[in-house]
């Protein structure tokens, strides 16, 4: 019997459509150029990298003069744009904790999405919450998942998990835990209806 459902983020729960648009607008480049860029260092920028190691580069190889101010405001913008939840998805997060089920989030995101999200106004409706940044591991790799076992006090069968990104749902089922590929919203809850979650 599930347990507990853990859902990513970005793109899961999240899909900004101002994020690059608004990232060009403040930083007066073209958003092209930033789209180039954007997923540069990312990786280890979800794995616990600094907001300068990401953000300092980034904004040099866009002719942007990187100060440690705008280093800071960019960062806590990104933060808040993916921290912005589609009303469907906030939906499917009340509708799984209504129904008596643990609800978590796992996301591969730097340390400042933590902050952004701790003050969100849906994280009411999550039980816990497992940014990546401040693990200092990522999906796909099997650490990352083993710690929310432990955190959860559940074996992977009891736990239902749903990401966008292919390797991180294989990662998933390796370890047993029942996993989803997210195309939508709404084919998310015919699958967690078909779970008995709600």
């Amino acid at each position: 019997m599930i347990q507990a459902v853990v859902f990513d983020l970005g793109e899961v729960l999240a899909s900004p459509p101002s994020l690059l648009p608004g990232h060009a607008a403040r930083l007066g480049v073209e958003e092209s150029a930033l789209r180039a860029h954007y997923w540069d260092g990312r990786p280890d920028y979800d794995a616990g990298s600094s907001d300068a190691d990401y953000w300092g580069p980034l904004l040099e190889r866009l002719g942007v003069d990187a100060t440690p101010e705008l280093i800071d405001d960019t960062a806590r913008y990104d933060a808040s744009c993916w921290s912005e939840l589609r009303a469907t998805a906030r939906q499917l997060l009340r509708d799984v904790r209504g129904a008596g089920t643990t609800v978590a989030i796992l996301s591969n995101a730097p340390v400042a999405m933590k902050v952004a999200a701790d003050t969100a106004p849906w994280r009411e409706d999550v039980h816990h919450l497992f940014i990546s940044g401040t693990l200092g591991v990522v999906k796909p790799d099997h650490d990352i998942y083993r710690h929310v076992e432990r955190r959860l006090g559940l074996e992977g069968r009891e736990i239902a998990f749903v990401d966008d990104r292919l390797p991180n749902v294989e990662a998933a089922a390796e370890l047993g835990w029942q996993a989803h590929h997210w195309v939508s919203d709404a084919d998310t809850r015919v699958w967690l209806v078909g779970l008995g979650v709600i």
